[in-house]
């Protein structure tokens, strides 16, 4: 399959449509590792160049300066790194829960959710300067959307058939881990003074 504009589009309207013959789609496409590791690190890239263009339209250009955001190299390798840990995550839990996917398609599939995301980003900026209740309206919708993305493509890839498991397992997948990172967080930060 070409990967031209036509064909993302077409990709894109058919992922809100029915998320889980596109995720049968892009895993049957045979890309090879190389090719999938290039889609994360692009999609990446495009990941931090907008958040940074996001920031300097919110801030008036001085969201950098304050340091909020890290610079866009560093910003765009941590979001490569959290993109490898979400496909593993994906993959490795799926397969202790008796899936049979792949890390290959598991990290296809979270670059490709990845994309949507941020497509809609683009979206919610555009809103933002036109019509910003609009954009608060696309955040919310964004956030569900993710849920009912991410639940549709670990169905797909593990092969389970019930999409209210796979729902409550990725809920949570997601407490305990903000518990692990909290307290990891809190390992290095430490107690705060007088305490």
């Amino acid at each position: 399959m070409e990967l031209s504009l036509p064909v993302l589009t077409a990709l894109l309207r058919d992922t809100l449509a029915d998320p889980r013959g596109v995720a049968r789609r892009l895993m049957a496409m045979g890309l090879p590792m190389p090719a999938r590791w290039m889609a994360l690190a692009l999609i990446a890239a495009l990941s931090s160049l907008l958040a940074h263009l996001t920031l300097a339209m919110l801030t008036g250009g001085q969201g950098a300066a304050q340091g909020i955001l890290p610079g866009p190299v560093p910003f765009a390798m941590l979001q490569c790194g959290v993109l490898v840990v979400t496909a593993g995550l994906v993959h490795h839990l799926g397969r202790w829960r008796g899936g049979q996917g792949r890390f290959a398609d598991a990290l296809l599939l979270v670059v490709w959710l990845q994309f949507v995301l941020l497509c809609l980003q683009v979206l919610q900026l555009v809103s933002a300067l036109i019509l910003p209740p609009l954009a608060n309206i696309i955040g919310i919708l964004g956030m569900g959307l993710f849920f009912w993305l991410l639940t549709c493509f670990v169905a797909e890839l593990h092969g389970f058939p019930v999409l209210g498991r796979v729902f409550l397992a990725i809920v949570l997948a997601f407490f305990v881990l903000a518990i692990v990172l909290a307290m990891f967080l809190g390992a290095i930060i430490g107690a705060p003074p007088g305490v």
